[in-house]
């Protein structure tokens, strides 16, 4: 969310992101077919022809190559996370934790712990 609202998305924005199929009236055409192109690459389904369409109708050949680094890039990160359940550090946590409208389920938080302390040598 706090990188979603620093790259400029309003909370009707980031409260859709997450759609499948992404509503109406909310997105430009451009960033539906970046967040449809994102929402594909994280399941790993393929990329249609339809949606590379749309993206070239929006974006040069090198912007399309930073999108798609930029998903892969993040969808790497998240998996390295997801596989040792890591947390951020206690630090960035505090600076965070206030901005994050979503608290973590007590399931999850404690799994996440276990991964920090898997992280840290604990």
């Amino acid at each position: 969310m706090v990188l979603g609202r620093s790259a400029g998305l309003d909370e009707a924005k980031l409260r859709h992101i997450g759609d499948d199929p992404l509503p109406e009236g909310v997105y430009a055409d451009e960033e539906r077919a970046i967040i449809e192109y994102a929402q594909r690459s994280t399941r790993m389904e393929p990329i249609t022809a339809e949606l590379f369409d749309r993206l070239s109708a929006h974006f040069t050949q090198t912007q399309l190559i930073e999108v798609c680094f930029t998903v892969g890039l993040s969808n790497l990160i998240n998996r390295f996370h997801a596989t040792f359940l890591t947390d951020v550090d206690p630090e960035t946590r505090e600076v965070l934790g206030p901005s994050c409208e979503l608290p973590i389920p007590a399931t999850l938080q404690a799994r996440a712990d276990q991964g920090w302390e898997r992280s840290t040598g604990g």
